[in-house]
């Protein structure tokens, strides 16, 4: 933020911010920036509210900002400039108390000592309030801003907008109140930004699957999707990984990932191996199909234990939790005391992420395991960048198969 200031008439302050919506509370989502997800209370004990007198400023436009919280509190304004920059605007040099009233709409510049101007260049600009119950004391950064002699001066000079604001809530205000504070975003655009069109996406290349089985008449699966029986010939397979299964009634179900990359037939010849034969136990019995649900803070382990015919086996399906999220999915079987054996990992990127309508499977005998995926939502982290599950809805099947 490059907030400049003069005394009396030719009193100037110049703030670099961003895009905006007419009014903010606590309780909404920001899309253009997503400080909000780092700096919000989940349960904030009074409501706060942000906003400006308009949407979109031109360079040289006077600010005004407003706003109120529904308690008495000790208010904190954060300017994050178009370019990442980190400003503490109130309480400054010039204001007066930031000790604010509730139920009232409070203005700034609050005293005729200051105006706000914009600056530029042309973005998106964001002002982050925080109000708490006492006053922030011996914080560097409070320090800086009020004991330079300069009006706002930049707080974040070694680290990037959204790791000071985390820092802020994770070092300074969680540690000192717990949740008894609140926050609040709005935005605004500066300068007459465009949004170029996006080029239109790539045409979907596709391909052919050309499937046989000894013995035919077995049941096709692409990504969980029955297609029909062998031979089948199918069209239209979108470029990329794809899983296949094979099933046949008194048969081991054959199961493979291909790869589609080419115009050219993809030829799968399936040879199934029979189910060992005793008395009519070579049934395929079904023993479990149920939906499971992996999402903080349900994150697991959830087991699934059966029994048949005198053999016992058990399904454990388990996330791995991390800052809500989950960096990956696990699916274990074991089956008459031999295991745990891993059949299913998902992570949130790579080759090991879903699609819906992905298969997992195993023989573990006498068991056959099946997990496809329902639904799924991968989400970024705000601060790193990184990539996690969100949630994964799964589809567990699980089959005696004979002995």
């Amino acid at each position: 933020m490059s907030t400049k200031i003069k005394r009396c008439s030719l009193l100037a302050a110049s703030i670099i911010m961003i895009m905006a919506v007419a009014m903010v509370s606590s309780g909404s989502v920001l899309a253009e920036y997503d400080v909000k997800s780092i700096i919000i209370n989940p349960n904030p004990p009074y409501q706060t509210s942000i906003w400006t007198d308009r949407s979109q400023y031109d360079p040289g436009d006077r600010l005004n900002v407003y706003f109120r919280t529904s308690k008495d509190a000790y208010v904190y304004i954060f300017d994050i400039d178009t370019v990442g920059n980190v400003s503490l605007i109130f309480p400054n040099i010039y204001s007066g108390s930031n000790y604010k009233r509730a139920g009232q709409t409070h203005s700034l510049p609050d005293n005729a000592r200051y105006n706000l101007t914009i600056g530029g260049p042309a973005g998106v600009e964001q002002l982050v309030m925080i109000a708490t119950p006492s006053q922030i004391r011996d914080v560097d950064w409070l320090r800086r801003s009020l004991e330079q002699g300069s009006f706002g001066p930049q707080l974040n000079v070694n680290i990037t907008a959204d790791r000071f604001m985390f820092e802020v809530k994770s070092v300074t205000i969680t540690p000192v109140f717990g949740q008894d504070w609140s926050s609040a975003v709005t935005s605004f655009t500066v300068g007459r930004v465009s949004t170029p069109l996006p080029p239109p996406p790539p045409p979907v290349s596709r391909g052919t699957l050309n499937i046989t089985s000894k013995p035919s008449g077995a049941t096709v699966f692409l990504d969980g999707v029955e297609k029909g029986t062998t031979p089948l010939t199918i069209t239209g397979v979108a470029y990329g990984v794809h899983d296949i299964a094979i099933m046949k009634k008194h048969y081991y179900t054959y199961s493979r990932q291909i790869t589609v990359n080419s115009p050219n037939p993809y030829h799968i010849d399936a040879t199934l191996a029979r189910l060992p034969a005793s008395s009519d136990w070579d049934d395929e019995v079904q023993l479990v199909n149920k939906s499971i649900l992996v999402k903080w803070p349900q994150t697991g382990p959830f087991t699934e234990t059966f029994t048949f015919r005198g053999s016992t086996g058990s399904v454990v399906i388990n996330g791995d939790p991390i800052l809500g999220m989950l960096s990956r999915v696990t699916g274990n079987i074991t089956a008459d005391a031999v295991g745990p054996v891993e059949f299913m990992q998902i992570k949130p990127s790579g080759p090991d992420s879903p699609w819906p309508g992905r298969v997992y499977e195993k023989i573990q005998y006498p068991f056959r395991v099946r997990v496809a995926v329902e639904d799924y939502s991968i989400t970024t982290g705000a601060v790193f960048g990184i990539e996690y599950i969100d949630h994964v809805r799964l589809r567990l099947e699980i089959w005696h198969i004979g002995r």
